[in-house]
């Protein structure tokens, strides 16, 4: 059976998403999901968005374009999931918009990123 999370009413960022919902699967790699209780970090964040853990390319098209637009490395993401990281992958998401954000460099408000992904929903 596989699993859709549904999002609260409260705006959570992306890595508040991974560490309060992570939870609820077995961390899988080399897939956004196993169709029953397992997914990467990325899977983890379709499922929140109402994906139902079906393959589906269009979908995970959207949240790998959400991603990008919100300067996020899906090749670092994934490379941390395969290695067994899943936790740090909010640390790292974290640390990589603190230090945009003391540079002045290109800071994307993680709840930007969830705006972008709801539109990429339509939820």
């Amino acid at each position: 059976m596989s699993q859709t999370l549904q999002p609260q009413q409260q705006e959570l960022s992306i890595t508040q998403i991974l560490r309060i919902y992570g939870k609820q699967f077995r961390q899988i790699i080399k897939l956004y999901s196993d169709e029953l209780d397992g997914r990467c970090a990325i899977g983890v964040i379709m499922s929140y968005y109402g994906w139902d853990g079906k393959v589906r390319s269009h979908i995970a098209n959207q949240l790998l374009a959400a991603l990008k637009y919100g300067g996020i490395d899906k090749n670092l993401i994934v490379q941390l999931n395969d290695s067994g990281m899943a936790d740090e992958i909010a640390d790292y998401l974290d640390r990589q918009n603190e230090l945009a954000k003391s540079n002045n460099d290109n800071w994307i408000d993680p709840l930007k990123w969830v705006k972008f992904l709801k539109m990429a929903f339509a939820i």
